[in-house]
């Protein structure tokens, strides 16, 4: 199993305008060239499925289904072991496969409801979701990788468990207000990254960075 983060940031690193909001209103702010946005499809569909965590489909209702194409198959992935996230939400709409990582706590009328909509219910763990076990579980239902599209704490915590091998980062031409949402929230030992590629598309920036070992 490979696990990578696809994400896009300010320059000086937060991931949406304000606390709560949908990061794709950034895409409106700044007019977003189709280009950077087709290029930001293209890495998904190196991967085998789409993660986000809990926060993400709560602020953004997606249906992470825009990098579908001809021959390709979207599958979508997040976490919810308290069952928050609201029965009508599109990441329950059956446009494609979708799994849900659970826990031994998460209420049966939510595991009742994921079988009714054919949703794949993932356990591993007890109070809380583990982390490796359920990429390992993923791993057994046959995805071999991933890309990560956060909010931050899913990024920080897939860091800090030595789960992320690279780091697919837009630079967006922005600065943000510094109490917003941070790339990698919490708290966590620096992490090395090993500069991999560059590419420029007009005022966005693509970095391609290996994780490295916790210092």
């Amino acid at each position: 199993m490979r696990l990578d983060i696809l994400t896009a940031a300010s320059v000086n690193g937060l991931i949406t305008e304000r606390p709560g909001a949908p990061s794709h209103d950034m895409e409106g702010l700044l007019g977003t060239p189709a280009e950077v946005l087709e290029h930001k499809r293209a890495i998904r569909r190196r991967y085998a499925a789409v993660l986000v965590g809990t926060g993400t489909v709560l602020a953004d209702d997606p249906t992470l289904a825009s990098h579908a194409a001809p021959g390709f198959a979207v599958v979508r992935i997040t976490l919810d072991a308290a069952g928050r996230i609201p029965r009508h939400s599109r990441f329950f709409d059956g446009a494609a496969r979708t799994l849900v990582g659970v826990s031994a706590r998460t209420p049966r009328d939510y595991l009742d409801f994921l079988a009714q909509r054919g949703v794949e219910a993932v356990s591993a763990g007890e109070e809380r979701i583990d982390l490796a076990a359920f990429l390992a579980a993923l791993g057994e239902r046959g995805i071999s990788s991933i890309a990560c599209e956060g909010g931050g704490l899913l990024n920080r915590s897939l860091l800090a468990a030595g789960l992320v091998e690279r780091l697919h980062l837009l630079v967006l031409p922005l600065v943000l207000d510094a109490g917003s949402v941070n790339l990698f929230a919490g708290p966590g030992a620096p992490a090395r990254l090993y500069l991999q590629g560059c590419e420029r598309q007009g005022e966005y920036v693509w970095l391609e960075y290996a994780v490295g070992r916790a210092t």
